[in-house]
């Protein structure tokens, strides 16, 4: 099998970063710790999430960690995982893909190398002139960087490298629906309607259709009428399409040009663009709370479920490591079994609520009773698996407590 290589756009030029992101963490590693980073890669390629979270939260360095919370959450669900979810975690793997020797390595750091010439070359020509930790940078891209993930998943063949040869045990048992997303192409759409637990948008490319597509909360990013540009692949349920991961809010002229480039790489080309004309931000590509169960930011979760006048002390104690999130989920579902909560073209913010670990395992303890069945019962018809079979079974334990 071939080394990948950019089929992009040249970049700007500007100095190597080196692939060194993870050395100032190796520094503090002791073998116990090394070993645990093996051992949780090594369940994650197998599909066990929570041995995988159990060696992870060994390290001290890591557990407050980005990725200790995407984790928890598969490991909550490990009983409930859905094909796409499936299909998510493994397209998540594969940016991180450290294992020596593989290809899946070599097509994670060539994706590493071009997004930050093309997108962040200021940044690090600053982290060189100030004497900052470049390694900073590069750590950050591989975490929140929106199109370092398209570029290594897709355009680099990350996905296709990893499920041919990284995968292993269960994930590779359910990663059916991820081989058909390998190849998905890039475009712009316009949202034409939300609501049901689906989304129409309209393709900008050369045939100008509409599809429903499966809504896990990028409804809620912008109103109808508004672009986006990202990648439609298979759901394996009802609609039958989806967004690979959390499309990008654009500006119309940038989806336009994503959706009719005659080359590969016209998204990059069209963000770029319109990143130098001020028409977007460059740190839009940026997001620290990457979802793969849903793509409702948690942040935007927060905003939703906490008063204004408590919204600044609760970034603060989020900042500080407290689970803000956590909390806000349960205080949804609070409202959803008090009634409550509205309207229904809200549904994404419930599913996200039940998905969350904190915040569904309070409403078990606490949300279970007889007058909360009918509103469970509601919800759970406006969303998705498996958010909707969380709100079964909490309407299901709530008429036990009837009876």
């Amino acid at each position: 099998m071939s080394t990948p290589r950019s089929p992009y756009p040249s970049s700007p030029s500007s100095p190597s970063p080196g692939f060194r992101r993870g050395k100032r963490i190796s520094d503090l590693m002791t073998r116990e710790y090394e070993a645990f980073v093996d051992s949780a890669t090594a369940a994650e390629r197998a599909g066990d999430a929570a041995t995988a979270l159990e060696y992870h939260q060994g390290v001290p360095m890591f557990r407050r960690s980005a990725h200790r919370v995407v984790l928890t959450q598969l490991a909550d669900l490990s009983d409930e995982m859905t094909p796409w979810l499936w299909a998510r975690w493994v397209a998540y793997q594969c940016t991180r893909a450290e294992d020596p020797g593989s290809l899946s390595r070599e097509s994670s750091r060539i994706a590493l190398d071009y997004t930050v010439r093309m997108f962040h070359a200021e940044d690090l020509e600053r982290a060189y002139d100030e004497g900052a930790d470049p390694i900073q940078l590069m750590s950050r891209t591989v975490g929140e960087d929106w199109a370092y993930h398209q570029i290594c998943t897709f355009e680099l063949r990350g996905l296709e490298l990893f499920l041919e040869t990284l995968a292993t045990g269960r994930l590779a048992e359910g990663c059916s629906l991820a081989r058909q997303w390998v190849g998905a192409t890039m475009s712009g759409f316009r949202l034409e309607s939300v609501g049901g637990g689906r989304l129409v948008v309209r393709d900008l490319g050369g045939e100008d259709r509409s599809s429903e597509v499966l809504d896990l909360g990028a409804g809620l990013l912008l109103d109808v009428g508004g672009f986006v540009i990202g990648r439609l692949v298979p759901s394996g349920t009802t609609p039958a399409l989806m967004f690979d991961t959390r499309p990008l809010p654009v500006d119309e002229q940038t989806a336009v040009a994503a959706a009719t480039g005659d080359r590969r790489g016209a998204w990059i080309t069209a963000l770029e663009r319109a990143f130098a004309e001020g028409r977007l931000e460059r740190s839009m590509l940026r997001s620290e709370d990457r979802e793969l169960v849903t793509d409702v930011p948690g942040l935007i979760l927060l905003e939703r479920a906490t008063p204004p006048a408590a919204l600044a002390s609760a970034r603060e104690q989020l900042a500080r490591g407290r689970d803000e999130i956590g909390r806000a989920a349960y205080r949804v579902l609070r409202a959803v079994a008090e009634g409550s909560f509205g309207p229904e073209a809200d549904a994404s913010y419930v599913a996200a609520a039940v998905l969350n670990p904190h915040g569904f395992a309070e409403a078990q303890a606490q949300l279970v009773a007889a007058g909360h069945r009918g509103a469970w019962e509601h919800w759970a018809g406006l969303v998705p698996p498996p958010a909707q079979g969380r709100l079964a079974l909490l309407a299901a334990l709530s008429a036990e407590a009837a009876a």
